[in-house]
């Protein structure tokens, strides 16, 4: 079993803190940090949403209730998992509860603007001093009648948000987190060796950052759609959560992200306004088919109905005309973010860009990183001669395949730490054991690789299983495309390997290759037979043939 605390992976939701009090991760150390400032400002708004006298303070609480839920399931692992679900769950609610509240208030201050526009227009064409007030039937009314309907609505929504308020003050939640990361941000102080290093922090930043970055880009197809709106309302929401990953992460870049952040805030600003459009005008769609369909036979009503309909044209007409000029704003910030390669620049900061603090500095040799490696294995030591015969097997085969796939001696380098490292998500369990040793690599502590290298490494580790074709994200997609080549090329050649020592009972001692036009044949030598092994090989052989365009055959 591990020793306490050393694999406390934030946020992969893989593992829990241990029970008995147990050293501070410097990765939840930057946690409680960053939560501590999200909660405060979550918690000094409480005041003004009750008074409910101004709808900054709602609009305030709720954008801190999102980061505050944005940020939590980053930092998963380092809180037990009944607080977690608990604390989730009741940021949940809240923030529910204040968006529906929140929106209201923007539909409200929005046609109170527009009433407020009007009635100076009308008093300038008039001279008149005294307010213009529209009669429902007034094609110019219908602002006041929305109006009147929205503000009878946020009166109900005011009593759902101070139910909720009680209730999270009723749960105690908010203490708790706070006497949590109170005890979490002051342990007992080490000394300067003993301090744990952050380097685990930047490659698990990178990852989610990028992970969040793949998803907006996955939108692309619909930006120059007019009509896509649930694509463009979907873009929205995955700008927003970028933009949240990255605010989190941003202490950790030189310049806090500060460029790419402002374009992001301004993408999501955009598509928010036109949900704002799109929200009106199916509301007001809605409102014409009902007008629409009213009978009128009272001769009383004279023409009230009818000029409520031409007011909901026109303000329809007003809505749509509106979506269609903000659309074009967003389609020309959109394309001006492809040429001028802001992306690409995001991209390098997060492999690059990171302060001094999170990354490794000066000489450090393979010897060294070897020596970590071999440390790390000791968490699940039963694996370890499996993971020395599948490095060895690997190793060969990689250099049997070198005529077809050359690789540079620190790219061998870094195939045998993964190698050597691929299972020891072993340690709690086997399911899911290969995703959780990448994440291992990929997030500790203490490793002396850059952010590329521990990708490098824990992609080709965690990749030993699972689909033919891994599915990668975060930082594969950071790397250059002859990296990312590498990464599949090494992981194929690793679900040979270890496929070859399928029983972990060292049945296949070596092996040699032979290349054809048509196949690659492997000659393993054994002592014993080895019909498990070869058969499980030839399962897990399909990313080999589809990189090389070759069958593989053991003979």
């Amino acid at each position: 079993m591990p020793r306490s605390g050393l694999w406390n992976i934030a946020g992969s939701g893989i593992m829990t803190v241990p029970d008995k009090p147990a050293p501070v991760s410097a990765t939840c150390m930057f946690a409680v940090q960053r939560l501590s400032l999200l909660l405060a400002a979550f918690e000094k708004e409480i005041a003004g949403v009750k008074a409910a006298d101004d709808i900054e303070p709602i609009h305030r609480m709720r954008v801190a209730s999102r980061r505050l839920r944005a940020a939590l399931p980053l930092f998963e692992s380092c809180f037990p998992q009944k607080k977690y679900r608990r604390w989730m769950q009741e940021i949940k609610t809240i923030t529910q509860s204040l968006g529906a509240a929140r929106d209201t208030d923007v539909q409200i201050a929005f046609l109170e603007k527009i009433i407020r526009k009007k009635n100076r227009q009308a008093k300038q064409a008039g001279g008149e001093n005294e307010p213009v007030v529209r009669e429902a039937g007034d094609p110019a009314g219908v602002e006041q009648v929305l109006l009147s309907s929205l503000k009878k609505k946020r009166a109900g929504l005011q009593k759902d948000v101070l139910r909720t308020l009680a209730a999270l003050e009723k749960s105690r939640v908010i203490p708790d987190m706070e006497e949590t990361f109170r005890q979490m941000g002051t342990p007992p102080v080490p000394s300067r060796r003993q301090r744990p290093r952050p380097y685990g922090i930047a490659p698990v930043a990178a990852g989610r950052i990028s992970d969040r970055l793949t998803t907006l880009l996955e939108f692309s197809p619909w930006v120059h759609n007019p009509d896509a709106v649930a694509e463009h309302h979907a873009t929205r929401i995955a700008a927003k959560k970028l933009r949240y990953t990255m605010e989190v992460y941003s202490p950790v870049y030189r310049l806090g992200l500060r460029k790419p952040l402002a374009r992001v805030k301004k993408i999501q600003e955009i598509l928010g306004d036109i949900h704002d459009c799109d929200v009106w005008i199916d509301t007001v769609t809605l409102l014409l088919l009902k007008e629409r369909s009213e009978p009128r036979f009272d001769r009383t009503a004279g023409t009230q109905g009818t000029g409520r309909i031409a007011g909901l044209r026109q303000f329809l007409l007003e809505r749509e005309r509106e979506r269609r000029t903000l659309y074009r704003r967003f389609v020309f910030l959109w394309d001006s973010l492809a040429r001028t390669r802001l992306w690409d620049e995001l991209r390098q900061s997060l492999l690059s860009g990171c302060r001094t603090k999170f990354a490794p500095r000066g000489l450090i040799t393979e010897d060294t990183i070897l020596a970590q490696v071999l440390e790390m294995r000791q968490v699940y030591p039963e694996g370890e001669r499996h993971s020395d015969r599948v490095t060895a097997l690997a190793l060969s085969l990689l250099d049997c395949l070198a005529p077809l796939y050359p690789i540079d001696d620190h790219t061998r380098f870094m195939f045998r730490c993964a190698a050597l490292l691929h299972d020891i998500g072993w340690h709690a369990g086997q399911k899911g054991h290969a995703a959780r040793s990448r994440e291992m690599i990929i997030a500790h502590e203490q490793l002396l690789l850059t952010v590329a290298e521990r990708g490098i490494v824990g992609l080709v580790a965690g990749a030993h299983r699972g689909k033919a074709r891994p599915v990668f994200r975060g930082i594969f997609t950071l790397l250059s495309p002859g990296r990312q080549q590498d990464v599949l090329v090494l992981s194929a050649i690793l679900r040979v390997a270890d496929g070859l020592d399928f029983l972990h009972t060292d049945s296949v001692k070596s092996l040699s290759c032979t290349i054809t036009e048509h196949e690659i044949v492997i000659h393993p030598e054994t002592d014993t037979g080895a019909g498990a092994e070869i058969g499980r090989a030839y399962q897990k052989a399909d990313l080999l043939r589809q990189i090389f365009s070759r069958e593989l055959v053991i003979a």
